[in-house]
């Protein structure tokens, strides 16, 4: 063949070529973020099935949230915690917070607050100015995963100490907790009404966990995935759970 009948064009968007280390749904679009150890950030559309944006950083990211109005990211690296602007096939860091190492962050709902992990800390943070509005301290291990309820009222976390508390916004005390000794947690969500929480660790099971009368939120079913997952998404209607692994898939 030719030079000049070295036309190649790429047929599909790609998928990350490392471990997927985030993933979050954008709120009012069919978006979804994704970020890698292979140094990308990627925003994906559902609906089409298509990869919108893919940036290419030089260093890994630890953790990334897409703002409701699928405008704004946030991204979590080695050094600092970026707020980033969408632009059309790029992301530009408009703000810095001094938060190394960020394993998980999360918008609210609403966009108005969002929620970065920070050590075995939970610390909330308002959208706009980037000042800490308070810290959530109850794990004694590290957090590795957070997600908001969608009145924005409470916010779930789960640690590497095996355990799972539910939060109130109102006066930032624990509403629930359960805790699993042994299991390491690295993915956490919940279904709209916050009845159902749903995580997943070392032990390579997806868990269901659920207020059981007299006895608190206790485990209710379990899935065993064979693979460690990184990450978990629950759409609004709650029908689908995304999941992301250590393959990259």
């Amino acid at each position: 063949m030719k030079t000049d009948e070295m036309n190649f064009e790429l047929l599909g968007p790609g998928v990350h070529t490392a471990g997927v280390t985030g993933l979050d749904m954008c709120v009012r679009r069919p978006l979804v973020a994704t970020c890698s150890t292979d140094h990308t950030v990627r925003l994906w559309n559902y609906a089409d099935r298509s990869c919108d944006l893919n940036k290419l950083f030089a260093e890994e990211a630890y953790s990334v949230a897409i703002h409701p109005t699928g405008l704004m990211v946030i991204v979590g690296f080695a050094d600092k915690l970026r707020l980033m602007t969408v632009l059309m096939d790029d992301l530009k860091t408009v703000k810095e917070i001094a938060i190394k190492g960020c394993r998980d962050v999360c918008f609210s709902n609403g966009g108005q607050y969002f929620a970065a992990v920070n050590g075995i800390t939970l610390s909330l943070y308002n959208t706009y100015t980037c000042e800490c509005i308070g810290n959530l301290r109850g794990h004694n291990g590290k957090v590795r995963a957070i997600c908001w309820s969608s009145s924005d009222t409470t916010i779930v976390s789960a640690g590497a100490d095996g355990a799972v508390y539910e939060w109130r916004m109102s006066d930032q005390k624990r509403e629930k907790e359960n805790v699993l000794k042994g299991c390491q947690y690295s993915a956490v969500t919940a279904t709209p009404d916050m009845k159902t929480l749903i995580a997943s660790g070392s032990d390579r099971k997806i868990k269901e966990l659920e207020d059981n009368s007299g006895a608190g939120t206790q485990v209710s079913r379990e899935l065993e995935t064979g693979l460690l997952i990184t990450a978990l998404a629950l759409p609004y209607g709650g029908k689908i759970l995304f999941a992301a692994t250590e393959t990259g898939v």
